[in-house]
């Protein structure tokens, strides 16, 4: 059987062989391709935004699952974005940003046990254009690979040359969307389309005798997970979510967003209730640079013995959890500062990033060498915009988005603030997605454990 080739247009996948379905927004949808297995979105569809000053970021990692050798993706955009690989755990950490994860130390047993306790570590969690283009023109403003993705960014003269500039070059434009490409086309958006490299794993790994290499996927091959994520950073006159598309996939349109912003926000048209959480940039700078909640079921904080106190410390270092959202956010607010749209360890991980795809390396490990490579040129950059994150506001909206709704026109931001009475984890945990349950114990807050500092008690129960 001879294995199909798919696109995800804006994060939408595609088939040449049936109606094209389209999202620019990091959704996948489930798509039947004539007679081979169904490719189906998986997953809760994330999405983090970010805007202010005319800057506007948004990231996604879209899930997928099905018989494919290769997707990739066209997202529209008002002016060229700066492309780079984000973490893939990079939400589980912005949901922790939010609700950090308590340690947790139980009291109740230590007289049975001599002594010992019972106690559980946190878990972890557009440059203008001259001239107006030909009906049949199009022109690359910018190529290059990131780590898995082969990626261009375009402008073009008409929805037609757009899709013979991808034919030619080995990405599927999707079939059906010509009407809604040539508005943007009209409007002078320019479109990043990506193409991803998805290979044969056992074909490369290294064995003795080995003298050449077979990445190719067998008859049949399948995915099922998330791929790479990956974050675009613009210009924008206007903060807008170009979503229209995504009213053409079937099945379940959950959606949760993430929106930093100068102030809380709401997505117009659709339902306030969506707006589960709104919290102060203050509030998650002080998530991300002091130590996890501790709570204490059992006694209190002072019957806790010191050699558990010792262990305490770097069990709630909160950088295992939530240390990925704090270089997302500060590298943001750092573009505020210096107007570049690509910082300099960015383009310096890329480089890194294309040499492992040449020998075939990927995976967490790397990940982490390129993280250690490049963290004094990280850290010199964006350690002055932390300050800047005290006054922005992190809105969390989570809900089924309407078709009818999308299909209208792109998403567009309002101010809002939530009821201060539901703005609450009891109300919507961020890492949970829903409410979070009653806990037994006392929660205690001692900042970054200063020796002899004495802890404050926040509250009784969560």
């Amino acid at each position: 059987m001879k294995v199909s080739r798919l696109v995800l247009f804006a994060s939408g996948i595609l088939a040449a062989a049936v109606p094209a379905l389209a999202d620019p927004c990091g959704m996948v949808p489930p798509l039947f391709v004539s007679n081979v297995m169904p490719i189906q979105r998986i997953g809760v569809q994330k999405t983090y935004v970010f805007y202010k000053d005319g800057i506007e970021t948004f990231v996604i990692r879209p899930g997928y699952r099905g018989e494919v050798d290769h997707f990739g993706m066209l997202i529209p955009f008002p002016n060229p974005p700066a492309i780079r690989k984000v973490p893939d755990n990079i939400f589980a950490h912005v949901a922790a940003a939010i609700d950090p994860p308590e340690v947790t130390v139980d009291l109740r047993w230590a007289d049975r046990f001599n002594g010992a306790m019972k106690f559980s570590r946190a878990l972890p969690q557009s440059a203008a254009r001259d001239r107006a283009l030909e009906f049949d023109e199009v022109v690359v403003l910018n190529q290059e690979a990131v780590g898995m993705y082969e990626v261009a960014v375009l402008m073009a003269g008409s929805a037609s040359a757009l899709d013979k500039w991808m034919s030619d070059h080995g990405f599927m434009y999707p079939d059906g969307m010509d009407v809604v490409c040539n508005e943007y086309v009209d409007a002078e958006w320019c479109f990043v389309a990506v193409k991803t490299r998805v290979g044969n794993k056992a074909g490369v790994d290294p064995h003795p005798g080995q003298r050449s290499i077979d990445s190719a996927l067998p008859a049949g091959a399948t995915f099922d997970g998330h791929v790479q994520a990956m974050g675009f950073r613009f210009r924008t006159d206007e903060f807008v979510l170009p979503m229209r598309l995504a009213a053409f996939n079937e099945g379940d349109l959950r959606n949760v967003v993430y929106i930093l912003s100068e102030k809380g926000m709401r997505i117009n048209n659709i339902p306030k209730k969506y707006v589960v959480r709104q919290v102060s940039g203050r509030r998650i700078e002080r998530n991300l640079t002091h130590k996890l909640p501790l709570r204490v079921i059992g006694g209190s904080i002072d019957n806790i013995p010191e050699w558990r106190q010792q262990s305490l410390d770097a069990e709630r270092d909160p950088t295992p959890h939530n240390g990925l959202a704090l270089d997302l956010f500060a590298s943001d607010l750092q573009t505020l500062r210096n107007g570049n749209l690509a910082h300099e360890f960015e383009e310096k991980e890329k480089e890194l990033l294309n040499i492992g795809e040449r020998l075939g390396l990927r995976g967490p490990e790397l990940d982490a060498y390129h993280k250690m490579a490049l963290a004094k040129l990280r850290d010199a950059q964006i350690r002055g915009a932390l300050n800047d994150l005290k006054r922005m506001t992190l809105t969390v909206i989570d809900g089924e988005f309407s078709r009818d709704v999308m299909a209208q026109e792109n998403l567009s931001f309002s101010r809002y603030r939530m009821a201060s009475s539901k703005n609450k984890p009891a109300n919507y945990d961020a890492r949970l997605f829903g409410p979070r349950p009653e806990q037994e114990g006392y929660l205690y807050d001692t900042g970054f454990l200063d020796p002899g500092e004495l802890p404050r008690l926040l509250w009784p129960f969560a």
